[in-house]
């Protein structure tokens, strides 16, 4: 499978409908809006099978009027998530991968051994790419890598992505789901191909 089709199948599993119809359900209790806080958080702090994207969209569908804070409230709680992870990674890393499956522990090596110690662009990679955004924040805090740099880095990719997501969701519905795939997947391609120049011009 090539590249922009594997990244195309990732963004189509995100933006799944039937996951964001099941996301509604839970989006519509008391505490929908904590609970999506929480699900981001514990998306980019843990390396768990849990995707944020399906219920921030299905938050935006239950109450359009509200999509500006969902977005904010995903962003910064995914921020928070990868602060945990930068930490985590820094002092514990060692204890933490003996509990990883081993294609976790492969992205990890992977990404670190092929970009270097530059902070932004692997943070870039994680926060916007279908490349986990955890496994690029344990490669942050691995390297020692800037917390500032990773924190801006953090709110300007997530952001951006969930912006995406937020806003096609917003004007355009059920119809979301083919402008957020495209643009994600287009933004997604563009950022990996500055990844491979930065890394063959630092060979």
């Amino acid at each position: 499978m090539s590249l922009e089709k594997d990244i195309e199948h990732k963004i189509e599993e995100v933006l799944d409908a039937d996951t964001v119809t099941k996301a509604t359900d839970v989006i519509k209790s008391r505490f929908g809006l904590t609970t999506l806080g929480v699900i981001s958080f514990l998306e980019s702090a843990l390396p768990i099978p849990l995707v944020t994207d399906p219920f921030m969209i299905a938050a935006i569908l239950v109450d359009r009027t509200r999509t500006a804070r969902i977005v904010l409230i995903t962003t910064l709680t995914s921020t928070l998530g990868g602060i945990a992870a930068y930490f985590m990674a820094m002092f514990f890393f060692d204890l933490l991968v003996t509990y990883l499956p081993q294609i976790a522990v492969e992205e990890f090596y992977t990404l670190l051994n092929g970009n270097g110690s530059n902070t932004l662009i692997i943070t870039l990679l994680g926060a916007v790419t279908p490349i986990p955004y955890t496994t690029t924040a344990w490669v942050v805090g691995v390297l020692k890598g800037s917390l500032l740099i990773f924190i801006l880095g953090s709110i300007i990719g997530r952001g951006f992505r969930y912006v995406i997501v937020g806003f096609s969701t917003y004007y355009f519905g059920s119809l979301a789901f083919k402008y957020a795939r495209q643009y994600i997947g287009i933004i997604s391609m563009f950022l990996i191909a500055v990844a491979v120049i930065y890394f063959l011009l630092n060979m």
